[in-house]
């Protein structure tokens, strides 16, 4: 009798051990069928590879191609909630000529789940809205205030930036980069870094929903000796400010923490144009900026010009197109989002010029 217990004892192991893993269903249970559609903007894109996963059962991803009206469609799979992903080049309308086109990195990530009631013969369609790489919720630049005020004195040191995180987790600036553009990613012609270790710094934090104001100089600019400018701004209690250690004239404020130079042979402060620029900001991780600036390292970037007929001065890929159109130099005038934190990766329709700066606080 004892030599018997051992064979149902394995079988018995067996049975739980393959039990542990969830097969695909049988056919019943596999009579699924997901019709996407993928989308930008206002247009269907045709070619694009989409990939979908389930961690219900024990089976592989699923990949297809969207067709010449934009849908892709899997068949007989597992009832579901399915992981959707998108991550492709395409070719779409540009954002500056409505008769050209460009091509762009387009990315989506979206969770798909069936009813639990049954659906018309066991068929899910649904539009995916996929959005240019850099659009996703993070870090942004926000507001750009760079024109200076209503003065006859060409003053402009009141400009700063303010960043704005538009995700549901804290950030942390350590080791970031703040860096003009001069022509293209391979012209650098400012760099300013957080201090901190970039990537894994916890120094910096900025919370989800938080502004963060980095001023050129750190005062109050309203109310400087013998020269009132009562429609600057206020930049005293600033969250950052910009130093030059090499520039032993460039003002500091003992209370604010400074962004400081990092460029060899520099000596001057962060340098912006009033009415046409590129800004970006960078996780720090490329710190070679002899060679460009890589573009897997931006975080964020922004370009403004002040008339329509400019022409591009940075990657389409770093921002589609410009805002600013309209900025007049000494308005006091500011280049702000058009809704805090959007970001369609195209400054053309993500900024609005707003009447007065507003550092900390969205414009209504």
């Amino acid at each position: 009798m004892g030599a018997m217990k051992k064979p149902f004892l394995l079988l018995f192991l067996l049975f739980v051990v393959s039990a542990c893993f969830r097969e695909q269903p049988t056919q019943v249970d596999g009579s699924l069928n997901l019709t996407l559609y993928i989308k930008f903007e206002d247009r269907f894109l045709k070619s694009i590879p989409v990939t979908i996963k389930t961690y219900d059962y024990n089976i592989t991803s699923l990949s297809g191609i969207t067709d010449s009206g934009g849908a892709v469609s899997f068949e007989n799979i597992p009832w579901a909630e399915y992981f959707i992903t998108i991550k492709s080049t395409a070719v779409v309308a540009s954002a500056l000529d409505s008769n050209a086109m460009d091509t762009v990195t387009i990315i989506a990530s979206t969770l798909i789940t069936p009813p639990e009631t049954s659906i018309i013969e066991n068929t899910i369609t649904d539009t995916i809205y996929t959005i240019a790489s850099g659009a996703q919720p993070g870090l942004k630049i926000n507001e750009l205030y760079t024109v200076g005020p209503p003065n006859r004195k060409n003053y402009f040191s009141d400009q700063f930036f303010e960043l704005y995180n538009s995700s549901e987790d804290t950030v942390y600036l350590d080791g970031m980069l703040f860096v003009r553009i001069y022509h293209l990613l391979e012209w650098p012609s400012s760099i300013f870094q957080f201090p901190g270790e970039p990537l894994t710094g916890r120094e910096y934090p900025v919370p989800p929903g938080a502004f963060v104001v980095v001023a050129l100089d750190a005062m109050d600019h309203t109310n400087i000796p013998n020269f009132p400018l009562p429609e600057s701004v206020n930049l005293s209690q600033a969250d950052w400010e910009f130093k030059n250690s090499m520039d032993y004239g460039d003002y500091d404020n003992p209370n604010v923490p400074n962004i400081d130079n990092i460029e060899v042979g520099c000596r001057i402060d962060f340098g912006i144009g009033l009415t046409m620029d590129v800004i970006l900001i960078t996780d720090g991780s490329d710190l070679n900026y002899f060679d460009g600036i890589a573009i897997e390292s931006i975080i964020d970037g922004v370009e403004y010009a002040s008339f329509s007929t400019h022409i591009k001065d940075v990657e389409k890929e770093v921002d589609r197109g410009f805002g600013g159109v309209g900025l007049i130099k000494y308005s006091g005038q500011s280049l702000e989002r058009v809704a805090v934190g959007f970001d369609s990766n195209n400054s053309t329709v993500d900024f609005v010029i707003i009447p007065h700066p507003t550092p900390g606080y969205q414009h209504e």
